[in-house]
């Protein structure tokens, strides 16, 4: 195997296969990339047993071949080279030799004959998304999957197809960890017939990092138990988590009492704020309306309180004091694209919702956000 190959090339393709690799495996083989040079290019591939990547890079191949690298070392070596063209060689006893300028390194290899292959999707149901409404869609949900192993379902990003009575969108993505919910949804061609499947959210997350930097179309197979994403160059292919995902059409409210349009910059930076002192006192911030103004507060014994107001636009009742979680207010605020949000507020015990107003990002955005009891509140 000899062949030729930009930094940059090389790089962008270490960098998507190597945070595949397995960092602790019961199979040693997988915590290697396969290279694989042939006449067309240059193919990398990491496989973790759950998830797979394979990427084809442009490169000058003067001699076919295979070999299994170790990540840990490929990915140090790689980020130290200098930008230039770089060249590998296969030499006896599965010596990798990387040599660049008047340099190199010689890195011990292993044969590729053990290395899983990945999976191709028997497909049940495959459609296109536009790669800039992909990544927006799975930018307003991921977040807001669990990171606990208390129930495994929530680990996952639901996505649904088809229409429903009540909606208008034909794909669908909903997240949720049992203390707020992100539900997206867009309107896509050629996506009629009802299906649904729990990506993991690690699966998803992988995603958006490889279409972030490459906005074409991204090619969706789902089969019965996998399901794989393809743009350009990339192919990811992830297992499916098997389980009955919440119904979320029963978690958002139909009807709250209090509708209160907000800038969002300036809600966020209240927010921000009064997480200093909340961070001390359980997370815990106090929404309160009174009348046009919306204050954010937050206490801690020993520390202080602070008491942040805000001029609003108000819809219905002009008094609400609600409890939330700090972060997890934060969190929706910073990745919604508006200028402003709707926050919707019911009784002291009723979940929150929050919306972008004409958001610029693709889409039908909605946020759940259940409140938190405490004893001002409770009496």
């Amino acid at each position: 195997m000899e062949f030729i190959i930009s930094k940059e090339s090389l790089s962008y393709g270490v960098s998507l296969v190597e945070r595949i690799v397995a960092s602790r495996t019961t199979l040693p083989v997988t915590a290697n990339v396969l290279f694989e040079a042939k006449k067309g290019g240059l193919k990398l591939s990491a496989n973790n047993l759950e998830m797979g990547i394979e990427i084809a890079l442009e490169a000058k191949v003067s001699k076919e071949g295979s070999i299994l690298i170790p990540a840990k070392t490929l990915g140090g070596v790689v980020s130290k080279l200098p930008s230039d063209d770089i060249s590998f060689k296969l030499k006896d006893r599965g010596i990798i030799n990387i040599s660049y300028k008047k340099s190199n390194f010689n890195i011990h290899g292993l044969p590729p004959d053990e290395f899983p292959q990945l999976s191709k999707v028997k497909e049940v149901k495959a459609f296109d998304v536009d790669g800039k409404t992909f990544v927006e869609m799975i930018e307003q949900v991921v977040f807001s999957a669990s990171t606990t192993e208390e129930k495994h379902v929530l680990n996952g990003v639901f996505m649904e197809t088809g229409k429903t009575p009540a909606d208008a969108s034909t794909l669908r993505m909903v997240a949720t960890d049992g203390y707020r919910l992100a539900k997206v949804g867009a309107k896509i061609d050629d996506i009629a017939s009802a299906s649904s499947v729990i990506v993991p959210s690690k699966t998803m997350m992988e995603a958006l990092r490889i279409f972030s930097q490459n906005l074409s179309l991204a090619k969706i197979t789902i089969g019965t138990d996998q399901i794989s994403f393809k743009c350009d160059n990339v192919y990811l292919v992830s297992r499916l988590i098997q389980g009955q995902f919440p119904d979320y059409k029963q978690v958002i409210p139909k009807t709250l009492e209090t509708k209160i349009s907000i800038d969002l910059a300036s809600f966020l930076q209240a927010i921000e704020r009064a997480s200093v002192i909340a961070s001390q006192s359980a997370n815990i911030v106090k929404v309160e309306l009174r009348g046009k103004q919306l204050h954010i507060m937050a206490s801690a014994p020993d520390v202080g309180s602070v008491d942040e107001e805000l001029d609003v636009d108000v819809k219905g009742k002009e008094k609400s004091l609600v409890a939330f979680n700090v972060r997890l207010i934060a969190d929706v605020l910073k990745i919604i694209d508006a200028e402003k949000v709707l926050l919707e507020l019911g009784d002291p015990m009723s979940p929150g919702l929050i919306k972008p107003i004409d958001s610029k990002s693709s889409g039908d955005f909605v946020y759940v956000v259940m409140p938190i009891r405490t004893q001002e509140i409770s009496a």
